[in-house]
C-alpha cells in the first residue's frame, strides 16, 4: 500500500461497534486484574508485592509517565489512586501477567501500605476513646496481645485519620430549586401550612426508589490494548471514543493520532459507564504501553456491581394535597441524590430530575428541591438511556396511591390534572395528547373493571381477617403514562454535536456519513433517503469512518437519535433531488443541528422547552402473586405508544419487545419474570418522530409495582424487590391492621 494510502487509512477512525472486546486475543496477551483499596479512608504511602516473578508486572500512580488524572466536563478524578483513598475498592495498582490464575494467586500478596503515622494516630485516638491504655507501637514486644486488644475496637475505616475523613464527608455538590404558586409568593413554610393543613384535602406522602439493575448475562466493563509499531490499539466497550483517546492519550504522553479505538458493543440497556469506561482503558493502556505486551482486563460481575453500577443512587418524596374531586392542590417533590464520591454530571442529573419531576401534570402549586451530595461510594456517571425512569417510577407510583386512597380510578385522576393545567408553569413538554394514548390502553387490557374488582377483594381482604395466606393466587393491575424526550436544550455538559454527510454518487449510490445506529434506525434512515431519491435501499450504505478532526466531541447516546439525525438526513437527500440533474456526481450535502432549537429553553430564568420531539406511552400490567412460593407472574402486558411519524412499524415492534424482555430482568432481584400475553399498539399520529427506547423503562417498572401493591394490599416503594420485601410488607400491613382493630 502506498504511503499516502496508508496515512490516509490510520487518520481515519471508525465509529461502528463490532464484535466484543472480550472475545479479543493476540498471542502473548498479559492477563490483568486491578488492586483496590482494603480501606475507605487513609493516605496510600505505596503498593508493594513480596515477590514477583519473571514476566509479572505490578503498576501505580507513580508509573503513569503523563497526566494522573481524567479530565471529564472540566473536573479532575485519578486514574490510579494515590495519597488520600476516595472510596472501599478504589483502584490503587494494576496487575499482570501471562497465567491469570497466577496473577490471581499474586493479587492476594499485594500489599496496600498506609501512613503509619496516621494509622498509630488512629489507633491511639480508638484506644483512648474505649478508655484503654495508650500504646506505643516503636515499644510493641507482644503483638498477640495489641492484636487481641484491638479485636474489640470499631473498624479502622471509621477512625482511620479523622483529619483525612473530614476531607471526604458528604457534600453537597448540585441543587436546583423549582417554585410555582403560593410557593413563589410565600415562604416555604408558610405555604405548606395553608396547603397541606387543609382539613378538606387528602395529603399523601411517600418515599420511592427505583434502582437500576443491569442483566448479568451482559459483557461486563473492561479493555483490551496491545501495541502495533508506534500505534497503540483500544479495543472498549466505549460510547465516547474521543474522551477515551484524550485520556490515554494524556496519561501515557503519546500523540493522539497514535491512538486507535475499537469500538465493541456496549449493552442496548445501559452503557458502561461513559467515563468511567474510559478510566479503565487508560488503566490496562498503561500496562500495555509500558510492557509492550498486549493485555486483557475483564471485570468480574462482583466488581462490575459493586463499582460500576449504572445511573445515580436515587430516593424521591413526594408530598401532594388532593382535592375530592382528584385535582392537585400541592406538590411538593424532593429529590435526594447520592452521586458517590464523584460524578462530574451531578448539576445536569439534578436539572434533568426536576424538569421532569411532575411528568406531564402541571399542578399550580409546585415546590421541587433537587440535591446531589458525595458518599464514600464509588464514583458514578450519567445514564444518557434511563434518566428520567427514576422520577417517572416515583410520581406514577404516587398517582396510584393517590387512585386509592381518593377512592378514584387511576385514569380519571390522571385525565382530571392533565386538563387543569396551570399557566405560570415553567416548562413546556411537546406532548401533543397523551390522553388519547391512556385512553387507548385502559381500553385494551380493561383496565377499570380490573382494577375496580382487584382493589374491592383487596379491601375487603384487609376488612376482614387481614390474612392474605390462603391458596387463592392474589391479583392485581397497574397502570403508568410517561414520555421519553430526544434532546435535552438545558444541557451544560454536552454541546450540539449531531451533523451528517449526505454523498449521492455514481450508479445512484448513496452515502450516509454518520454513527452507525441500531439495525432498526439504519433501515428507517435507508427509507427516508430511498423515499426522497427514488433509489433502492439496497444502494445506501452508512459510512461510519472518521476523520481524526471530525471525530464527534460527545457521548453518542448524547446525539444519536432518531428525530433529530434522521430530519437532517431528510434536509439533505431534499437538496440534493434539487442538485442531482443539475450538476455533475457525486454531490455531497453536510447538515447540523441549527443552534436555533436551544432558543425555546431559557438557561438563566430555568424556563421553557428543555427537550425536543417527545414520544409518549402508556403502560398496563397485570400481575399475580403465589401466596405459598412468593413467586410473581405477568398475566398481561398492554403498551401503546405515540412516537409521531412510525417509519418502520416492524423494526419498532421488535425494539420494543426487547426493551420489554430486559426490563423483566430487573423487577425482581435475581429472578426474571415470564410473560407471554403482551400486546403492543402504536397511536397513528403526523407528529415529529421520537424515539421509543425508554418508553418501557420510563413506564413498566411503575405500573409493575402498582399491581403488586394493589394484589398485597400494601404498598410497595421500591424496585427491584425480593421475596423477603413482599413477606415483610404483609407482616407490617398485617400489624398495623391489628393496632388500628
Amino acid at each position: 500500500m502506498p504511503k499516502k494510502e496508508e496515512a490516509a487509512k490510520q487518520r481515519k477512525r471508525s465509529m461502528e461497534a463490532t464484535g466484543f472486546y472480550s472475545d479479543a486475543s493476540r498471542e502473548g496477551t498479559l492477563y490483568a486484574v486491578l488492586v483496590r483499596s482494603p480501606a475507605a479512608t487513609g493516605k496510600i504511602k505505596g503498593v508493594t508485592i513480596p515477590e514477583l516473578p519473571e514476566g509479572y508486572f505490578l503498576f501505580t500512580a507513580q508509573d503513569i509517565p503523563g497526566n494522573k488524572k481524567v479530565i471529564v466536563n472540566n473536573q479532575e478524578w485519578k486514574i490510579l489512586g494515590y495519597d488520600d483513598v476516595s472510596y472501599s475498592g478504589e483502584p490503587v495498582g494494576i496487575l499482570c501477567g501471562p497465567d491469570e490464575n497466577k496473577v490471581l494467586e499474586l493479587l492476594d500478596t499485594v500489599s496496600v501500605n498506609f501512613d503509619i503515622d496516621s494509622l498509630e494516630s488512629a489507633l491511639k485516638k480508638a484506644m483512648k476513646h474505649h478508655k484503654r491504655p495508650v500504646v506505643n507501637l516503636s515499644k510493641m514486644s507482644d503483638l498477640t496481645s495489641f492484636v487481641s486488644e484491638i479485636n474489640d475496637l470499631p473498624s479502622l475505616d471509621t477512625v482511620l485519620d479523622n483529619r483525612r475523613v473530614e476531607q471526604n464527608v458528604e457534600e453537597q455538590v448540585a441543587y436546583r430549586e423549582i417554585k410555582t404558586g403560593l410557593f413563589l409568593k410565600k415562604t416555604i413554610p408558610q405555604a405548606e401550612k395553608k396547603l397541606f393543613e387543609k382539613t378538606e384535602d387528602f395529603v399523601i406522602e411517600e418515599n420511592w426508589k427505583l434502582t437500576f439493575l443491569p442483566p448479568l448475562w451482559k459483557e461486563t466493563c473492561g479493555s483490551f490494548c496491545w501495541k502495533e509499531g508506534k500505534y497503540l490499539h483500544i479495543s472498549a466497550p466505549t460510547r465516547w471514543t474521543t474522551h477515551l483517546m484524550s485520556t490515554v492519550s494524556a496519561a501515557l504522553k503519546i500523540p493522539v493520532e497514535n491512538i486507535i479505538v475499537h469500538k465493541t458493543k456496549t449493552s442496548g440497556v445501559f452503557s458502561k459507564g461513559l467515563w468511567r469506561t474510559s478510566v479503565v482503558s487508560a488503566q490496562v493502556a498503561l500496562a500495555s504501553f509500558l510492557t509492550e505486551k498486549p493485555v486483557k482486563l475483564v471485570l468480574t460481575q462482583e466488581e462490575q456491581d459493586s463499582y460500576m453500577s449504572p445511573g445515580v443512587d436515587t430516593k424521591i418524596t413526594y408530598k401532594t394535597a388532593v382535592t375530592h374531586d382528584g385535582l392537585f392542590n400541592g406538590v411538593s417533590a424532593e429529590i435526594d441524590i447520592d452521586v458517590g464520591c464523584f460524578n462530574p454530571f451531578a448539576q445536569e442529573i439534578a436539572d434533568r430530575m426536576s424538569i421532569v419531576a411532575c411528568n406531564y401534570y402541571k399542578p399550580h402549586n409546585v415546590h421541587i428541591v433537587a440535591k446531589a451530595h458525595t458518599s464514600k461510594k464509588p464514583p458514578t456517571s450519567i445514564c444518557l438511556r434511563g434518566l428520567d425512569s427514576q422520577i417517572f417510577f416515583a410520581i406514577e407510583n404516587q398517582m396510584q396511591k393517590i387512585a386509592e386512597q381518593t377512592n378514584m380510578l387511576p385514569e380519571e385522576l390522571r385525565r382530571v390534572n392533565y386538563e387543569n393545567k396551570t399557566k405560570d408553569y415553567p416548562f413546556v413538554f411537546d406532548c401533543e395528547n397523551p390522553i388519547e394514548c391512556f385512553t387507548k390502553a385502559v381500553q385494551i387490557s380493561d383496565f377499570n373493571r380490573k382494577y375496580s374488582s382487584y382493589n374491592m377483594d383487596a379491601v375487603d381482604r384487609v376488612q376482614e381477617n387481614s390474612n392474605p395466606f390462603f391458596a387463592l393466587p392474589l391479583r392485581g393491575i397497574g397502570i403508568a403514562t410517561a414520555f421519553n424526550v430526544s434532546d435535552f436544550y438545558g444541557t451544560t455538559s454536552f454541546e450540539p454535536d449531531c451533523r451528517v454527510e449526505v454523498s449521492l454518487l455514481q450508479n445512484e449510490h448513496l452515502v450516509i456519513h454518520a454513527i452507525n445506529p441500531s439495525h432498526g434506525i439504519q433501515q428507517i434512515w435507508k427509507k427516508t433517503a430511498a423515499d426522497i431519491l427514488k433509489i433502492r435501499k439496497d444502494n445506501i450504505t452508512i459510512d461510519s469512518e472518521f476523520e481524526l478532526s471530525d471525530l464527534p466531541d460527545t457521548p453518542e447516546d448524547a446525539i444519536n437519535s432518531i428525530s433529530t439525525v434522521n430530519e437532517l438526513i431528510k434536509k439533505a437527500c431534499l437538496d440534493i433531488e434539487k442538485k442531482r440533474f443539475h450538476q455533475a456526481l457525486p454531490i455531497t450535502v453536510k447538515k447540523s443541528q441549527p443552534a436555533t432549537l436551544k432558543k425555546s429553553w431559557d438557561n438563566e430564568t430555568f424556563s421553557g422547552t428543555p427537550f425536543g420531539p417527545s414520544s409518549f406511552a402508556t403502560a398496563v400490567v397485570e400481575v399475580e402473586l403465589d401466596t405459598y412460593t412468593y413467586n410473581e407472574r405477568i398475566k398481561g402486558i398492554w403498551l401503546v405508544i405515540d412516537c409521531g411519524e412510525l417509519f418502520d412499524k416492524s423494526a419498532a415492534l421488535r425494539a420494543i419487545r426487547l426493551e420489554i424482555q430486559q426490563q423483566l430482568e430487573m423487577l425482581v432481584k435475581d429472578k426474571s419474570i415470564p410473560c407471554d400475553n403482551i400486546t403492543i399498539s402504536f397511536i397513528e399520529s403526523n407528529n415529529k418522530p421520537g424515539q421509543i427506547g425508554d418508553l418501557v423503562r420510563n413506564t413498566l417498572p411503575a405500573a409493575f409495582s402498582s399491581a403488586l401493591s394493589l394484589a398485597l394490599a400494601t404498598q410497595l416503594t421500591r424496585l427491584p424487590c425480593t421475596e423477603k420485601q413482599i413477606f415483610d410488607l404483609i407482616k407490617k400491613r398485617e400489624t398495623r391492621v391489628e393496632v388500628k382493630e
